[in-house]
């Protein structure tokens, strides 16, 4: 006979405890709170995302579109997509660190 925990079921999905470190994301002694350090990362981020693009451009211009691999053309526009978030996040953190600089 099979059972079934029906409590584990509809339970809310656990929240980790541990949070991997993004530290490599970030230039070493990265100041959350400092508006030169965030504008570096922000530049740094928009430039291999603008990066990728130009990327992408280029084989579009140089080949027929349904030459291109759409698997490897889904892969570098989901890390640009990826990237963008990085820089959202980053922003909110620098919004985070102000707000918490001025309580």
């Amino acid at each position: 006979m099979i059972t079934t925990n029906t409590a584990a079921l509809t339970a809310e999905p656990a929240t980790p405890k541990a949070m991997p470190n993004f530290s490599h994301r970030v230039v070493e002694g990265y100041n959350p709170a400092c508006p030169d350090n965030m504008i570096l990362e922000v530049e740094t981020m928009l430039m291999r995302s603008k990066g990728m693009l130009n990327i992408l451009s280029d084989l579009h211009l140089e080949t027929h579109l349904n030459q291109i691999n759409s698997d490897n053309v889904s892969w570098a526009l989901m890390s640009v997509i990826r990237e963008l978030d990085d820089v959202y996040a980053l922003v909110s953190t620098y919004r985070d660190a102000i707000a918490n600089q001025q309580a």
